[in-house]
């Protein structure tokens, strides 16, 4: 009696179609990795492979699109990250980055187009916070959509403050970072450093705050005060490096204290950056700006091309080098 099963032609199908899926799936794995040591022109030929291999694979398709965004081209950055989406609809990540890929198209689009982009970004940050409530980037990214765009857009300070008020329920510290930010839109820099502040004291043991409290001296122009928030976070934890690279980055912007600039912008290249620290590339290319200032052109250059040669894609290194070539 023959035993039941799929025959031989249907099996090998099933195993070549399973070792298909396999392949794509170890060239995703590889391209994710890649886009994460900030390898793109190789994450984009191993992610490319993959969606070759399964037009299905959402995740390759929402990372290509993140390397297209990370070298300059929104258009294309759109193009896959929609694709993911349609793939996996109830993706909160994917949508958040298609919301990110579209902000980035509209900063480029014509003053035509950018009504209607801007409406698909506030539509992909609302999917976001819809399918996950306790995402607080997309919250405040309908922030920032609320303060900026005009009422006939949907813009609405109403709006801004409900949301800044479900960050404060969510999560104590960043509620301060959301009315401080509104405040900020306000112009009413004493009512956001008070939040800040305010965070500071609540919560002793985060650096947040401090950053917070930096970023918006920068803003103001207020370099005294910039470099010492920046220099009290080394004072307090000298690991702080990140705050090492903002005193590099207040000398390059300010012209202040190019000499102690330069020795934290070299301390911090001795550094492995974390995903959500400041890559080497833009180290090298505030240092570039500093020895600008101070009249060293060849150091300067040298600098601009280590930025570039770290990540190729960046405008402001490449623009840098081309004025001073």
């Amino acid at each position: 009696m023959r035993q039941k099963g799929l025959s031989l032609p249907l099996a090998l199908a099933f195993l070549l179609s399973a070792g298909y899926s396999f392949a794509a799936g170890l060239k995703t794995e590889e391209g994710v990795q890649l886009y994460a040591a900030r390898k793109l022109d190789d994450a984009r030929l191993s992610l490319n492979a993959a969606v070759r291999e399964d037009p299905e694979d959402a995740r390759a398709a929402s990372y290509l699109g993140r390397v297209y965004l990370a070298t300059g081209d929104p258009n294309r950055a759109v193009e896959w990250m929609a694709r993911s989406v349609a793939l996996e609809s109830a993706s909160a990540e994917y949508h958040l980055w298609l919301a990110r890929a579209y902000g980035y198209q509209a900063m480029q689009a014509s003053v035509v187009k950018q009504p209607a982009l801007a409406r698909k970004v506030k539509k992909e940050f609302e999917e976001t916070s819809r399918l996950d409530p306790d995402n607080l980037e997309a919250r405040f990214g309908l922030i920032e959509f609320y303060l900026r765009a005009p009422g006939i857009l949907g813009g609405s300070q109403k709006k801004a403050q409900e949301q800044a008020q479900e960050i404060r329920r969510r999560h104590a510290l960043q509620g301060y970072r959301a009315f401080g930010r509104i405040a900020e839109y306000r112009k009413d820099f004493d009512s956001a450093l008070a939040q800040y502040t305010r965070a500071a004291e609540e919560f002793p043991g985060n650096t947040e705050p401090a950053y917070w409290m930096g970023a918006l001296f920068v803003r103001k122009s207020d370099w005294a005060n910039a470099f010492q928030a920046y220099e009290r976070l080394l004072e307090r934890d000298p690991s702080e490096v990140q705050a090492c690279y903002q005193i590099g980055r207040v000398a390059a912007l300010s012209g202040q204290r190019l000499e102690r600039g330069r020795e934290c912008l070299t301390l911090y290249l001795r550094h492995e950056p974390k995903p959500d620290e400041p890559s080497l590339a833009s180290a090298h290319y505030r240092l570039g700006l500093l020895y600008e200032k101070k009249g060293d052109r060849d150091l300067a250059r040298r600098e601009y091309s280590a930025a570039l040669e770290l990540e190729p894609y960046s405008p402001e290194a490449r623009e840098a080098l081309k004025k001073i070539s």
